[in-house]
């Protein structure tokens, strides 16, 4: 008898976990750093960002990010900075109960600018991605896709991009711990997402 009761409590509570809301309607701000990884430059800075989804599953996002960092060249500082405006679209392709597949593409601009130059790069993103709410405190995603960069004064760069992260929720409110990992440099970011 308590083996029933046990087990009927354990199934109850099961059938009662909420998920996370995983929703792409929602403002956000934050902290990021990125990390090029040909060169001691860190650049950190904020990060900002807003998005909609729609009830057919297509979703549209903007974001915008600007760092800084002071870079050491034969015994002169340089400040430089990082700076991306993005435009992104993707529809979600399947959800269950606790997590959703989705594709995207990213599009934009990225600034690198030392002293009075400026380096601008035509930036495209593509990527698939998942969305797992653990529970309706805690979720995850991770995000794999390519990335093509090119400005007319450097030569064209590609390669895989990929990442993820954990987010912890608090009814609307959610913060989250990111990572991507690209060719030539890593990004990370502590944010603070609204979810409408």
């Amino acid at each position: 008898m308590k083996k029933k009761l046990i087990l009927a409590v354990i199934a109850t509570l099961g059938f009662n976990v909420q998920a996370a809301n995983l929703s792409k309607t929602y403002l956000e701000i934050g902290y990021s750093q990125t990390d090029l990884d040909e060169a001691d430059y860190d650049a950190t800075g904020y990060k900002a960002g807003a998005g909609y989804e729609f009830e057919n599953g297509i979703y549209v996002g903007f974001n915008y990010k600007r760092q800084k960092d002071t870079l050491s060249i034969f015994l002169n500082e340089t400040d430089v900075e990082f700076d991306e405006n993005l435009l992104e679209a993707g529809y979600i392709i399947h959800e269950s109960q606790n997590g959703r597949f989705a594709i995207g593409a990213q599009v934009g601009k990225m600034d690198i600018k030392a002293d009075s130059n400026t380096t601008e790069f035509d930036l495209a993103r593509v990527y698939t991605e998942y969305e797992h709410s653990f529970n309706k405190y805690l979720s995850g995603f991770a995000q794999v896709g390519y990335e093509n960069y090119d400005a007319s004064d450097v030569s064209k760069r590609d390669g895989a991009r990929f990442g993820g992260g954990l987010k912890a929720h608090f009814g609307s409110s959610s913060i989250s711990l990111e990572y991507f990992k690209g060719d030539d440099f890593d990004q990370s970011a502590l944010m603070y997402r609204y979810s409408f």
